[in-house]
């Protein structure tokens, strides 16, 4: 039953939800690790950090962690999907962008460089969703992954 969680982690609504929820927390988990307010380039660099933990942190408990042969066929597939589709990932920011807004508008966070930062995700995220969709035929392949 673990296995099935983290499987269907990625998938509608779930994949969208747990980026949403990261976006949300990115700058309150910044202002906790710096303590101080937030502010300037330290978001971008933040940011940055993020995308790179959520690549490596997976890839090291994959390594480290015993797995069924059927899951990790099937994250094989994903990450094979998206070394194929570049807008696969960049569909993901759209999710994190959401989420990063949602906590930039609560909080009333206004400067120049987490607005640019909001709007980088939404827009590229958003082509993203839109180019992947397209190129992957969204909606005429049985096992296509909404998100």
């Amino acid at each position: 039953m673990p296995e099935r969680a983290l499987f269907n982690l990625e998938r509608c609504p779930w994949g969208a939800l747990y980026r949403v929820a990261l976006g949300y927390a990115m700058l309150p988990c910044l202002a906790f690790v710096t303590g101080s307010s937030i502010a300037g380039w330290s978001v971008i660099l933040w940011f940055a950090a993020v995308l790179v933990a959520l690549r490596v942190v997976p890839a090291v408990l994959r390594k480290l962690l015993p797995f069924s042969r059927a899951l990790s066929t099937a994250w094989a597939e994903r990450r094979m999907m998206a070394k194929r589709f570049d807008s696969y990932q960049w569909r993901k920011l759209f999710w994190i962008g959401v989420g990063l807004g949602t906590y930039v508008v609560h909080d009333n966070q206004r400067g120049w460089p987490i607005v640019a930062l909001v709007l980088f995700c939404l827009v590229g995220g958003a082509a993203g969703l839109l180019i992947y969709r397209r190129r992957r035929g969204f909606g005429n392949h049985p096992r296509a992954e909404r998100n």
